[in-house]
């Protein structure tokens, strides 16, 4: 499987938001979108992490940047993730383990005893600029490595302000 890098265009993966048709980020030609990839229902620190990033909604809608979560549970668990804590952003649900590894997301078991089974996503920050292209990515093995959220507006506003390159394309 191709390992998709910073200034390539963004996969062309369909995500099935809640509550709304099906988009891919190639809906949004022309802004800035930022995906958030959270692990699941299951995790007490994806759920502190989106509240984090809730609170910032408006500095980043300042920007002109699009957020949207996703993850790999099921339709309804995800449904009942966004209701039990009032989460108001765009999320996807139902995100294959296909398209997960797509986008570089690493995949865990679910441990013994879990109401789900199988496998899950990790979490991953994707940042795509307005022609489409990757800017920015961040993923992690771990629930406990992810990007600031402060830090990552303050690289978006330095970036659109002016005008800072794609990164990390010197191999």
């Amino acid at each position: 499987m191709t390992v998709i890098k910073p200034a390539d265009p963004f996969p062309a993966i369909s995500f099935k938001l809640l509550n709304a048709e099906p988009v891919k980020l190639s809906d949004y030609a022309g802004k800035w979108v930022m995906l958030v990839a959270y692990r699941g229902h299951h995790c007490p620190r994806c759920k502190t992490y989106i509240a984090r990033l809730h609170e910032m909604v408006a500095s980043y809608a300042e920007r002109n940047v699009t957020l949207l979560l996703a993850s790999t549970d099921p339709e309804a668990v995800a449904k009942k993730t966004v209701e039990e804590n009032s989460w108001t952003l765009p999320t996807a649900h139902s995100m294959s383990l296909d398209e997960a590894r797509q986008l570089g997301l690493y995949i865990t078991d679910h441990e013994a005893g879990y109401e789900l089974e199988g496998q899950y996503s990790e979490p991953g920050l994707f940042l795509i600029n307005p022609e489409g292209l990757i800017q920015v990515i961040e993923t992690s093995n771990s629930p406990s490595v992810r990007p600031d959220l402060a830090v990552v507006l303050d690289g978006i506003i330095g970036t659109q302000d002016r005008g800072l390159p794609i990164r990390g394309l010197a191999g």
